[in-house]
């Protein structure tokens, strides 16, 4: 055999084996892959893929652990939801039964003719009550609709500085009432977002109703309103208690109640379904608060170019 035969053989044995190694290589990667990916499937959902970043599969390995990654987050998001949702039908035995059987307990005394010289008096307070109730289950309706994805909202061009001045007339008596001081801050001028006009009424009257409840003690609610040359902001404020930085991280959250006096009224839900709104317009809204100074809510919603 001639030197250059011996040379060729040699060259298709190395390329042979060089290919055959090669998919050797392969092969094991994919069982490697197939194995780790069984692991996460029986529930080692922390468990991820490791490849070099040179490697051929690598582009395919990134985007499983992608996959994996989003699929972890998805089941988180998916617990929390199940856990809200637990604590909400749990809140419900409180929060619906005891002001429904206050408010049947009431009637029964008046019905009865127990109640005496204190008839009126027990009918304001079971009037009260009720009304208490349908705010907290309306709030109930709206968070079950936004679950749903069954808010229908009417995107126009609103002129929202005007807005946040008509709702304020309405409300001007109910403070009067409460000896409320009403500081405003709304420049006259026009600004224009596009959203839903329910929705924006909505979230300005949640956040008047919470400065009221948690800040009236101070009878000071402050409302402002500005633009820039991206976006139009709004926000509601008050001289109350308060929250503390870990309490406003979570303070958007369904039926979230710190242990803080600001937060021992009310269900919880107020603050939720302005963000849940908010988000809808393409907005953000955030709280921040110095105790017994200044206790803010802000809404920022992107302006408009077009009225």
């Amino acid at each position: 055999m001639s030197t250059e035969n011996l040379w060729f053989i040699i060259i298709i044995i190395a390329i042979s084996a060089f290919f055959i190694y090669r998919e050797w290589q392969y092969r094991s990667r994919i069982q490697e892959t197939l194995r780790t990916l069984e692991d996460i499937m029986t529930g080692n959902e922390n468990h991820r893929i490791h490849v070099g970043a040179k490697e051929p599969m690598a582009p395919l390995i990134f985007k499983i652990n992608q996959l994996v990654d989003s699929y972890q987050n998805d089941k988180i998001y998916a617990l929390r939801a199940e856990q809200a949702r637990k604590q909400m039908l749990s809140n419900l035995s409180h929060d619906v039964r005891t002001p429904l059987a206050s408010v049947l307990g009431y009637l029964d005394a008046l019905c009865d003719g127990m109640a005496g010289k204190e008839a009126d008096q027990y009918l304001h307070i079971a009037k009260n009550k009720a009304y208490a109730l349908k705010e907290y289950i309306d709030d109930l309706f709206t968070i079950a609709q936004i679950d749903a994805n069954e808010i229908q909202m009417v995107f126009k061009p609103i002129d929202l500085f005007e807005l946040l001045r008509s709702e304020l007339i309405g409300w001007i008596p109910r403070l009067q009432k409460e000896k409320i001081t009403l500081e405003i801050q709304i420049p006259d001028e026009e600004c224009f977002i596009i959203g839903d006009q329910r929705a924006l009424t909505r979230i300005f009257n949640n956040l008047l109703q919470n400065a009221l409840r948690y800040g009236g003690s101070k009878h000071f609610i402050g409302v402002s309103a500005w633009a820039d040359e991206h976006s139009v902001c709004f926000e509601v404020w008050d001289k109350g208690p308060g929250l503390s930085p870990k309490e406003i991280e979570r303070v958007f959250e369904r039926l979230y109640k710190s242990d803080s006096s600001r937060s021992t009224k009310g269900h919880g839900l107020g603050l939720t379904i302005a963000k849940e709104l908010v988000q809808k317009m393409n907005g953000t809204i955030l709280m921040e608060s110095i105790p017994d100074m200044k206790t803010a809510v802000r809404v920022s919603i992107p302006k408009s170019k077009k009225k």
